[in-house]
């Protein structure tokens, strides 16, 4: 695939310093767990807590129409592509200039996996995140970097909730032989978001 100008990309040098690391592992762990526990009271308090099936900081990826969500998928994607990205830390600087706030970047055995932040700037829609992260993996696996899937979390602002997305290797490489167009390779990672909220705490008195 031919290199584009990095030029094109949106860069945004970000000043903002990292969270905490140990807020990360309670929005991914603590929370779960939390919500087992919660699950063994609920009869107590007479309702159950309805799932939540909604990204919370993407209102309006729902309501998106096809053809406008594989364009902010498509665009975020080709901006990405053409890049230069060879390994870990050049996959994590191209984002990171990109304007999109990363925690973290690690490689766990086979499995690339990133952390960001959602800002107020991507805040209608995880899609215009999400865009150029699929086109910097398709970067990276086309210089030959062996991951089989890069795993996304998406930490949202708010204290209770986070997201998640995969990105599976044989898409990219899908992509990058013309067999699977941006759109395309964009809405398949598209149906791999998904989110959690962590209900509010709930007070229960000892007599109870």
């Amino acid at each position: 695939m031919r290199r584009g100008d990095s030029s094109d990309r949106q860069a945004q040098p970000r000043d903002r310093p990292r969270t905490e690391t140990c807020r990360r592992r309670l929005l991914r762990w603590g929370g779960l767990v939390g919500l087992t526990s919660l699950s063994g009271c609920t009869a107590d308090i007479g309702e159950e807590f309805p799932p939540n099936e909604k990204w919370p900081t993407a209102d309006l990826a729902p309501s998106l129409p096809v053809s406008e969500r594989s364009t902010v998928l498509e665009n975020g994607i080709e901006a990405m592509a053409p890049e230069s990205i060879a390994d870990e830390t050049e996959f994590e600087t191209a984002i990171d200039e990109y304007g999109i706030d990363v925690e973290t970047v690690e490689r766990d055995r086979d499995v690339l996996t990133i952390e960001y932040a959602a800002t107020e700037r991507y805040e209608t829609s995880t899609l215009h995140t999400l865009g150029p992260i699929a086109g910097a993996f398709a970067a990276l696996v086309d210089a030959g970097y062996d991951a089989t899937a890069l795993a996304v979390t998406i930490l949202d602002p708010a204290p209770d909730s986070f997201g998640e997305a995969s990105i599976e290797r044989p898409w990219a490489e899908a992509y990058l032989d013309g067999d699977l167009s941006a759109a395309e390779y964009g809405e398949l990672v598209a149906t791999t978001v998904a989110s959690e909220r962590h209900p509010p705490d709930v007070e229960v008195s000892p007599s109870e």
